[in-house]
């Protein structure tokens, strides 16, 4: 009884430092991510051009001038995006990327609900999620824009406190800003890779992290604001 007993509170206590490791390992990737993304951010900063937000009612000429700005660089964008699909039925559009260190980034993502703002890298790999939110497909201009990001609290890891109605902004490398609101969210199955871009004609944006067990996708869905 006595060596059954040790052999139970061994095991117990292994286990119990085998979670405090873990806790502890992802407590320091988190940091680290949370450092490689907001200096890859604020060099992405400087690269971007700052097209500010225009108000509903324009009262000056400034003003006006930045809306016609704005304006110009979203038709731009929508334009090339339309030539290049007439050209060609599987034309797959890209997005404008900035390189810094050898990744490419393609924008950067802001939800001010939950208190971040990341860059997004134009690629999906595992090796680019250690370092940001990842561009998993699509483009705001074919309004089916994914992006995939770890569970870090640092990253993605607070998406599921957002709520509907809740405003989240991507900003391309162009400067172009796209405002979302936020639909609902839903759980899909770690090995469901097709729902994650099935019925895109009813949202614009999503955003996805895998759950702390790794068997769900916490899924965010988002309109463009018209």
């Amino acid at each position: 009884m006595n060596k059954l007993w040790k052999i139970l509170v061994t095991f117990g206590v292994a286990m119990l430092l085998s979670a405090v490791f873990l806790c502890v390992y992802n407590f320091h990737e988190s940091n680290v991510a949370y450092e490689n993304s907001q200096t890859a951010l604020s060099a992405l900063k400087i690269l971007i051009p700052d097209i500010p937000d225009i108000p509903e009612n324009p009262e000056d000429t400034y003003v006006e001038h930045l809306y016609e700005i704005q304006e110009n660089a979203k038709r731009d964008v929508l334009a090339e995006s339309e030539e290049r699909l007439k050209e060609s039925e599987s034309y797959e559009p890209e997005m404008t990327s900035v390189e810094l260190d050898g990744r490419y980034y393609c924008g950067y993502i802001t939800l001010e609900t939950i208190g971040l703002e990341l860059p997004v890298l134009n690629n999906w790999s595992y090796a680019n999620l250690n370092i940001a939110p990842c561009r998993y497909e699509g483009t705001p201009e074919t309004h089916d824009l994914i992006i995939a990001a770890h569970n870090y609290n640092s990253h993605f890891g607070m998406i599921k406190n957002l709520n509907d109605g809740d405003e989240i902004v991507f900003t391309d490398c162009n400067g172009v800003k796209y405002h979302y609101t936020v639909t609902h969210m839903e759980y899909i199955d770690g090995y469901s890779v097709e729902q994650m871009s099935e019925n895109n004609s009813e949202w614009d944006l999503t955003l996805f992290t895998c759950t702390l067990n790794g068997q769900s996708r916490v899924t965010i869905r988002a309109k463009l604001n018209e």
